[in-house]
């Protein structure tokens, strides 16, 4: 997209690939393909979330957007509070600040982020997009994509389900934790175990909320973020294909029950295929990531790994697709037996119309041969009239349909 008042463009600043360990070796799926720094001071704020920045001394230091490939973004909001140790007890205590910074990521996606997609969606009816705009090579028209094909920007607000999720980060130096605002940080972690344990871990990631314990904050935020971003972003596309996954299962029995068109059934199937195909792509993607990124980024891959249960995400997903093909295999075969049934059928019809045409046939030959006085197969059609020659190839017929008919059953 072209930089706007609100977006600004920059370059990813991490290099890729091994060398030393500030760089991380992951697939190009992986990497963030366009970033922008989003301008927030222009964003009106809900009533509550000003209040609850103002009354502790809130700023948002950075806001920026990072694209993905498969429709995908992560939008990273650092908040700083410069209030003193009662007042931030006083607000991590129970949900609020939780909800607060929720509300601001969603304002800042509704007010800033969708609608410069908006802008961006509507113009690829204008035919005088494709020369204006170099970035188009990396943007697709919405409505030409063949997997998430439910992604749209032609509303002028958001849909509610665009907002995956949004998920909390603390990070803090060590000294902090012999304060008691370190026993409110653990409380709003759900850190269960003592605060030694957490100094020796270093990290906890919790569903929501994460607590890390870090000497140079600044240096390891952008850990996490880097650490993280790997680990969201898959966790982001299983969450769809969860969705999509079970919406094509009941597409398929809505099609078997409804006797559609072989065709549309077909192209369903087609695009069913395509979808678990790219979904395993992903699952090697990321296998690929995990094994690339080094240092402290690798720890926070791991521990975002086992505390968001990714394995058995994609073990549940695998099983899924594995559902999913036996289905289509299902259907295919019953496919297959209607039309062998079908097949079977028409020969029968085309052989019944040659077994009367046969008798009818040998009922006229058998008038057109001299007397022989030797007993053969005319001499029987010989007795045999027209009419009745039709009626015994004809009987001769259904019975043998009521024998297919009933082997069939």
């Amino acid at each position: 997209m072209s930089e706007s008042d609100t977006l600004e463009f920059f370059q990813w600043p991490w290099a890729n690939g091994y060398g030393t360990l500030e760089h991380d070796n992951l697939p190009a799926f992986f990497q963030p393909f366009a970033c922008y720094s989003v301008r927030t001071q222009d964003v009106s704020l809900p009533p509550e979330v000003s209040q609850l920045l103002d009354d502790n001394g809130g700023a948002i230091d950075r806001c920026c957007l990072y694209l993905y490939d498969d429709t995908v973004a992560l939008l990273q909001l650092d908040v700083s509070f410069q209030a003193d140790e009662a007042q931030l007890c006083e607000l991590l205590g129970g949900h609020r600040l939780d909800g607060a910074l929720s509300r601001l990521a969603r304002v800042v996606y509704d007010k800033v982020v969708y609608p410069a997609f908006h802008e961006y969606a509507i113009g690829f009816g204008k035919n005088k997009r494709a020369g204006s705009i170099d970035s188009l090579g990396y943007l697709r028209d919405p409505k030409k994509l063949t997997v998430f094909r439910d992604v749209s920007f032609d509303s002028e607000e958001p849909p509610e389900s665009y907002v995956l999720w949004t998920g909390r980060y603390v990070l803090t130096q060590p000294g902090t934790l012999e304060s008691p605002l370190g026993d409110h940080l653990r409380t709003w972690a759900s850190y269960a175990d003592s605060k030694e344990a957490l100094l020796e871990e270093r990290q906890f990631v919790g569903s929501g909320n994460i607590l890390a314990i870090a000497e140079d904050v600044e240096s390891q935020a952008d850990n996490w973020l880097r650490g993280l971003s790997v680990c969201q972003l898959y966790n982001a596309i299983l969450s769809i294909y969860g969705g999509i996954l079970k919406s094509s299962y009941s597409e398929l029995n809505d099609y078997a029950s409804a006797r559609r068109r072989s065709r549309d059934l077909h192209r369903l199937m087609s695009d069913i295929t395509r979808t678990l195909d790219h979904l395993e792509f992903t699952r090697l993607e990321f296998n690929e990531a995990i094994t690339g990124v080094q240092a402290e980024r690798a720890n926070v891959v791991r521990a975002a790994y086992t505390a968001w249960n990714l394995e058995e995400l994609i073990h549940n997903s695998l099983e899924r697709t594995n559902l999913i093909r036996s289905r289509i295999a299902r259907l295919l075969e019953a496919r297959k037996a209607e039309l062998n049934r079908s097949v079977e059928l028409i020969l029968a019809g085309i052989g019944g119309v040659a077994v009367i045409d046969l008798f009818i046939s040998l009922t006229t030959a058998s008038r057109s041969l001299d007397q022989d006085d030797i007993p053969g197969v005319l001499d029987v059609f010989e007795w045999l009239q027209p009419d009745g020659s039709i009626a015994l190839s004809s009987t001769i017929l259904v019975l043998i349909s009521v024998y297919i008919y009933l082997a069939k059953r």
